[in-house]
């Protein structure tokens, strides 16, 4: 059996270069942060052969005297992190002190750097060949620090093989320049290969017109939508393509979290998850707009110290990211699919009966409200000589604008029972009867629940109804029963809580028409339990499950007046186009689609 060793310290560097040196791109990245970090306002990168013959980055930062310059190249040192309360509270980039001395492993290094208290005296420069130290002397430059790398891993055959071209490797070298440059805008940056300039961004200030630098003055031209919101923990801005955008931007997918660049898949998928509803009409399967995302977490709920090179993150509390992130890119998105529905409606209908549809709505307005306005719209037909059946192939009656007939009269039908379907001026819409009716009730839960001295409509059980809670609910639905009483109440529920798992049920919503006992009952609080996060608003959770139960269930039949209210109703919602879960509500199927589904194109 062979005898347990200590690995020479040029291995260890070897080893150590191996899990953060990847590619030149990883070399700019780490001595990019550093300068960054270094509080330069202009770093030069200059590439040669896509970096597999040269890479320097030049900066103006607080440069280094001889003794840090020297220590710098040490395994694990390091002017961030002093103990290991530290490590919880990182808030600069190249933290890591394997960095330096890990590329200096690989490579040719040359460093030269003068520090800002001396910027009278001659700076240091210091050459490294392969990790081994062979010169250090003085030398004439100015503040700030310059470091070049030649000849990345000619000593390492293994390595040097599994580069690519050097069109590949400049193009990560790129995306590394680009993810560093987005999120310093005041820094000015400049990248060069092969003797030519690529990118000169001039100190912007606005992270909009780093952007625009970056991306294209047409960035902002498209249909991009600015987004915010934040909470005791998150702060979330950026950009984002708006469902009916077209790829003309390019594959722009960036999430920043507290200035860098990440690739983690909870964020993706939350945002992922929160276009579905919306992209499943209008973009190909697993085709996701632009999004620009910049996050700040507090430091002691995120971990970047997951890989070497700090693009994965671990989350104190995964779910609560991926809903605050889900929840503010799906409002964002309705509220634009609500403003281009209002707009869309001014711009069209000049006929009496459109005018009358068009009669503003406050966003506190129900089906009653302006029921009086839509009455002509919704009627049903008159059986008099003033009101024709269309027949589609008589172009007279077509023709005649002096009679009332069914082009001026919504005429919904129902298909299996599930779904209503409307024709519009451009084409037909499908309403999803159960995510319609959950949507309009989710939202008068929650207008109920936001005010102070109102409480919903209730009826009383005849009898109440004794109900003994399983194991997996007892846990968790009694506590909140007495937390959220109060909110229990303005959804329409009186329960209280006896001794064990036992609860009596005496009210019910009055909008709980398909009530069966104890299933329904149990079928709630089901929801409420998977749908609990103790990070998130209860009253959404309760809303949610109430109105889930409570909606018109799919193979349901409706009477075309059950089916004009429901259509009025949702219309008058705030947010109408998707349920309180992220599904479509509403698909528009266009005319034009037709058409080509038919070969008419």
């Amino acid at each position: 059996m062979k005898r347990i060793k200590v690995l020479p310290e040029r291995v260890i560097n070897h080893i150590a270069a191996g899990e953060i040196i990847e590619r030149p791109a990883s070399v700019v990245k780490e001595l990019m942060e550093n300068s960054v970090d270094a509080n330069a306002d202009s770093i030069k990168v200059v590439i040669e052969d896509g970096g597999k013959k040269s890479i320097t980055v030049i900066d103006n930062g607080s440069g280094m005297n001889k003794d840090d310059a020297l220590l710098a190249l040490e395994r694990h040192a390091t002017s961030k992190v002093y103990s290991l309360d530290d490590i919880e509270d990182i808030s600069t980039l190249g933290f890591r002190g394997e960095a330096l001395p890990s590329i200096a492993s690989v490579s040719q290094m040359e460093l030269k750097t003068l520090s800002q208290q001396q910027e009278n005296e001659p700076g240091i420069l210091i050459k490294i060949d392969f990790g081994d130290i062979k010169n250090v002397s003085k030398a004439a430059t100015t503040p700030g620090t310059s470091i070049s790398v030649k000849n990345l891993f000619a000593k390492i055959p293994a390595r040097k093989k599994f580069l690519k071209t050097t069109r590949t490797e400049f193009s990560h070298i790129k995306k590394v320049f680009n993810h560093i440059s987005i999120t310093n805008p005041d820094i000015s940056f400049t990248l060069i290969h092969n003797g030519n300039q690529t990118y000169n961004y001039p100190g912007a200030n606005l992270i909009e017109k780093r952007i625009s630098q970056i991306f294209g003055d047409t960035f902002f031209h498209k249909q991009i939508i600015s987004i915010h919101n934040e909470s005791p923990h998150i702060t979330l801005d950026g950009y984002i393509g708006s469902f009916r955008e077209e790829s003309a931007l390019g594959n722009i997918h960036n999430i920043f979290i507290n200035n860098r660049y990440i690739k983690d898949r909870i964020v993706y998928t939350a945002i992922k998850k929160a276009y579905e509803p919306f992209t499943k009409k209008t973009l190909k399967k697993n085709q996701i707009p632009v999004y620009v995302i910049f996050m700040q977490i507090d430091n002691e709920k995120i971990d970047f110290n997951v890989s070497p090179t700090k693009e994965e993150v671990r989350f104190f509390n995964s779910n609560y990211v991926f809903q605050f992130v889900k929840k503010t890119v799906t409002d964002h998105l309705l509220n634009y699919e609500k403003d281009k529905f209002t707009e869309k409606q001014a711009k069209t209908g000049t006929s009496q009966t459109n005018k009358k549809f068009q009669a503003e709505k406050s966003g506190n307005q129900t089906f009653s409200s302006y029921q009086n306005q839509l009455d002509e719209l919704f009627k049903e037909p008159r059986q008099d000589r003033d009101v024709q059946q269309v027949n589609f192939f008589d172009q007279n009656i077509a023709k005649d604008k002096n009679r009332i007939i069914e082009y001026d009269i919504v005429n919904p039908w129902q298909v299996g029972d599930s779904f209503i379907m409307v024709e519009t001026k451009d084409g037909i819409l499908v309403i999803d009867q159960h995510a319609a009716h959950e949507r309009i009730l989710y939202e008068k839960v929650k207008k109920n629940m936001s005010e102070d001295k109102h409480e919903s409509k209730s009826q009383k059980l005849l009898f109440p109804l004794v109900l003994d809670l399983p194991k997996y609910l007892s846990e968790v639905i009694p506590d909140l029963l007495e937390k959220h009483s109060t909110l229990f109440k303005k959804a329409g529920f009186n329960i209280k809580v006896f001794s064990g798992n036992s609860i009596v049920v005496e009210e019910i919503p009055s909008y709980l028409k398909n009530w069966d006992k104890d299933k329904t009952m149990l079928d709630i609080f089901k929801n409420i339990e998977n749908e609990f996060d103790p990070e998130m608003e209860f009253e959404d959770n309760l809303a949610k499950s109430t109105a889930c139960h409570a909606a018109i269930k799919v193979n349901q039949k409706l009477t075309k007046k059950e089916m004009l209210r429901l259509i009025n109703e949702l219309f008058a919602a705030k947010n109408p186009f998707v349920c309180p879960h992220g599904r479509p509500t509403v698909i528009e199927i266009s005319f034009s689609e037709l058409y080509n589904r038919f070969k008419r194109t």
